[in-house]
């Protein structure tokens, strides 16, 4: 497994049924049975042909309680009882999609695990204005990316200060060295694009923004 489906696969918390959406190749649905994180689960993807994958790897390995479902989104798991659903290898715009036009079957799980690929800070706003709050979070460097897990549960919460709804809180105020290492690359970025954007109205909002997220993410370094 990479370090990245490792930290997903740690965050599931004995699960009786967890469900894998968008499966692909199907690594975390057998990671979650060989590592006893769950008992049973939903390997689940948009078509036959994509869930293929997820059908040879459970062949492969002999691997009893997965089951292969097509489903577009939440949408097979309608009406079964699933304690943690895990939507990852995707950017956070279609993971928001998915929850949204899945919130009821999303609010009736214990726990979400979400692994999205940008637009994080979309995601975790949608999570705390539609009945949701995080309970944990992890940053990871796989192949010389960042990538940001969100363990999420159904409950109200307020939602934290504006940088952690980008970057995380936990493994800040966990003053994780990794979390250290993800700010400093993105203050990086965040001056590049400062120093490199044109002036104009419209841009000069959007300065105004990054600035302000540039010198939160500095005062958050100063505390780790």
């Amino acid at each position: 497994m990479t370090p990245r489906m490792r930290a997903i696969v740690d965050f599931v918390d004995g699960a009786d049924t967890a469900a894998d959406i968008g499966c692909d190749h199907g690594r975390i649905s057998a990671a979650l049975i060989e590592k006893k994180r769950a008992k049973r689960v939903f390997a689940c993807d948009i078509s036959e042909q994509s869930l293929q994958k997820a059908k040879n790897i459970i062949a492969g390995r002999n691997i009893t309680g997965i089951t292969p479902l097509i489903s577009d989104g939440l949408g097979a798991l309608e009406g079964k009882t699933v304690g943690c659903i895990i939507i990852t290898g995707m950017g956070g715009l279609l993971i928001r999609d998915i929850l949204a036009a899945g919130i009821g079957t999303a609010k009736k799980a214990n726990q979400l695990i979400l692994g999205p690929q940008g637009n994080e800070y979309e995601l975790r706003t949608f999570l705390y204005r539609n009945g949701f709050t995080i309970k944990d979070e992890s940053i990871v460097k796989d192949a010389g990316h960042y990538y940001q897990v969100i363990a999420a549960a159904p409950g109200e919460g307020p939602p934290p200060q504006e940088v952690y709804l980008h970057f995380g809180y936990y493994p800040a105020m966990r003053r994780e060295p990794l979390q250290k290492e993800f700010l400093q690359n993105r203050l990086r970025e965040l001056e590049s694009i400062i120093s490199r954007a044109k002036q104009g109205k419209d841009t000069q909002e959007y300065l105004a923004v990054k600035r302000r997220l540039r010198d939160q993410v500095m005062e958050v370094l100063r505390c780790l």
